[in-house]
């Protein structure tokens, strides 16, 4: 009797592994299809990525900003101004004063489409504002580098204290060209 119950047990556990060596295993691509794509912002004026440029993800699917605002030259920007603009994520590594890297996400809009929705879309300059009225020093926009420059919504998917954003030129490696706090864009 001990070994008809064995046996039954051995049968049982094989017709388990069978079915289950039956089952569909999905495609690669398949599991692949809700990741965030890789895609420089639309720009008639598109160049190639320079050497060692951090790669920029296209999050406009995935990402929804509560309530914002900043100002540029002055003009209040919402999210309706931004209605329809993709969101970008880009990684970034920089080091700091005291040689300390970090790594950061962040997320928000291309300086160009943030610039047309303010009416200075030929603006080729920019000093950042923040909330304690420091001046960041002015920033020239290149063909190269506005893909990868955001006005950044969040950082490490945390959103700026006291309703504040982020200047991110996301090509530069060294900290001091990024701004923390920004409540202003003033664009020459």
């Amino acid at each position: 009797m001990k070994l008809s119950k064995i046996l039954a047990l051995v049968l049982a556990l094989a017709m388990v592994l069978s079915f289950a060596a039956c089952a569909k295993v999905p495609a690669a691509e398949e599991t692949t299809a809700a990741e965030e794509t890789t895609a420089a912002p639309v720009d008639d004026t598109a160049v190639e990525a320079p050497e060692g440029a951090p790669e920029i993800k296209d999050a406009t699917d995935k990402i929804t900003f509560a309530d914002f605002t900043f100002k540029v030259n002055g003009k209040e920007i919402t999210n309706k101004d931004l209605e329809g603009c993709s969101i970008y994520k880009i990684t970034v590594e920089t080091v700091n004063s005291k040689g300390n890297a970090s790594e950061n996400t962040y997320g928000g809009y291309a300086i160009k489409d943030v610039l047309k929705a303010a009416g200075c879309e030929d603006a080729t300059s920019i000093v950042a504002v923040c909330n304690d009225g420091y001046e960041g020093d002015a920033y020239t926009i290149t063909d190269v580098n506005a893909p990868y420059t955001l006005l950044a919504i969040e950082k490490d998917k945390e959103v700026g204290e006291e309703g504040t954003v982020w200047f991110a030129p996301c090509l530069e490696t060294v900290s001091s060209g990024y701004a923390k706090l920004v409540v202003e864009l003033i664009a020459e």
